[in-house]
């Protein structure tokens, strides 16, 4: 195991040393890997939270017709431009970590697929995929692809409606879905077409709780590690700052990339290194130096 005791550090030479030392690296990312592919973030300032985002919940999405029409609605409008982004340097970096066997598993709060398009495998994705929906009745699985042209067939009139500035990278939100107004009760949502029963997509909605087979294969994942490797994630999420906890009580080295605060900091993790730094440029310069 590398040692236990190391002070915050801000400098790149501490993180690399931590990533090439480890013999069972693990990498936990967010949604800050993803923004240089054009996918707002949460909490930044230019992220979604800033623009009014208001993320809808398991509660409200469940209980409510009207709910679903706003969150299909919004959907509908973003979700072409979302499954058309393309991984960046930062995914195809720590692809690369994977490919040669630096890096053993990658567990990643973001639903776009980006990490898997990138030539990741080994992926944990803690908190679902957007590109896939399931029945909450019978459990029949539909992709989001096959979802999207049912949405488009039933609601012709809203992509009418639709101006193109609705559709416009300040309108796009971090979920995939776009601000689009007010949705009255002409929007039709979709039923399971094996039993008309209520479709959700693969996500863990806000006010939701990670699967237990999912949050405990995680917590193996971080329990076979000798470091953790962060990246472009706040950690306001407690499924995640759950699992960054276990490292640190652990006593494993915990190196971390965010541009910004993070609750590790706040809470002031032993073990914990911290570079503040957009993700992409970093993320290939570590791998060249790992690998090469």
């Amino acid at each position: 195991m590398l040692a236990t005791s190391i002070a915050r550090a801000t400098t790149y030479a501490d993180i690399l040393h931590v990533c090439k030392s480890a013999s069972h690296l693990v990498a936990l990312t967010g949604a800050g890997v993803s923004t240089d592919s054009g996918i707002p973030d949460y909490r930044s300032p230019a992220g979604s939270y800033s623009k009014g985002h208001k993320p809808m919940t398991h509660d409200e999405f469940t209980m409510s017709l009207a709910n679903r029409r706003r969150y299909w609605a919004r959907s509908l409008a973003g979700y072409k431009p979302f499954a058309s982004t393309l991984p960046n340097a930062a995914h195809h970096s720590l692809a690369r970590l994977e490919q040669q066997n630096v890096l053993q598993q990658l567990i990643t709060q973001n639903v776009d697929g980006l990490h898997q398009r990138a030539g990741s495998s080994r992926v944990l994705e803690l908190h679902g995929n957007t590109h896939s929906c399931t029945c909450m009745q019978c459990g029949a699985s539909e992709s989001r692809a096959r979802m999207q042209t049912r949405l488009q067939a039933y609601n012709h009139w809203l992509l009418r409606e639709s101006t193109a500035s609705a559709l416009s990278p300040a309108k796009m939100r971090a979920d995939g879905d776009a601000e689009i107004g007010g949705v009255d009760d002409r929007f039709r949502v979709p039923a399971c077409e094996a039993c008309g029963g209520v479709i959700k997509p693969d996500v863990v909605f806000f006010g939701d709780s990670v699967p237990a087979a999912r949050a405990t294969r995680a917590a193996e994942a971080v329990a076979q590690c000798d470091a953790l490797l962060i990246v472009g994630t706040s950690l306001s999420t407690l499924s995640a700052f759950r699992l960054v906890e276990a490292v640190s009580r652990a006593g494993k080295p915990i190196a971390l990339l965010n541009d910004g605060e993070t609750r590790a900091e706040r809470a002031g993790l032993p073990g914990l290194l911290k570079l503040d730094a957009r993700c992409g440029e970093v993320l290939a310069r570590l791998a060249d130096d790992i690998v090469n």
